[in-house]
């Protein structure tokens, strides 16, 4: 996707929520232990708030946000893609979800680099870090729930 303008950006922004808040509802009903499924609705929450906040999103509040210094796990690296699919397992949606998050990560910190507008590269570079943030958490997951039951 190109983006040029603003609205570009939070047009696809919510469009990404959305489909991020349907798959971690779904993580939810999927997830067999309570406190993974506690994980996936709060997540699906905060998706629904992106959305929200996307929506209503002004250049103040990304000048505004802090970007993180997180670590990164770096598994979703090694996963390949897989199609969406509604009879998905727990541990493939897991992997769906990281390979998703990954791949918004990219792609906003791609399109920051490819934009001389200060404003725009701050509003990607935020969108960035967020995604980097769902990503880490659905490894930490992933680590806990699949690659220790390996």
């Amino acid at each position: 996707m190109e983006f040029k303008t603003l609205d570009d950006i939070i047009k696809f922004a919510v469009q990404r929520e959305e489909n991020a808040y349907q798959l971690y509802k779904t993580a939810a009903q999927k997830a067999t232990s309570i406190s993974a499924r506690k994980m996936f609705e709060e997540m699906a929450e905060e998706e629904a708030g992106h959305k929200v906040a996307f929506e209503k999103l002004d250049m103040g509040g990304a000048e505004k946000y802090t970007i993180a210094d997180r670590p990164d796990m770096k598994i979703a690296e090694y996963m390949t893609e897989l199609p969406f699919r509604e009879d998905m397992s727990y541990p493939e949606i897991l992997r769906y979800a990281m390979k998703t998050e990954e791949n918004a990560y990219k792609l906003y910190t791609a399109a920051s680099e490819l934009t001389d507008d200060p404003k725009f590269k701050r509003m990607l570079l935020v969108l960035a870090d967020i995604e980097k943030g769902h990503k880490l958490k659905i490894e930490a997951v992933y680590d806990e729930r699949v690659l220790t039951e390996m």
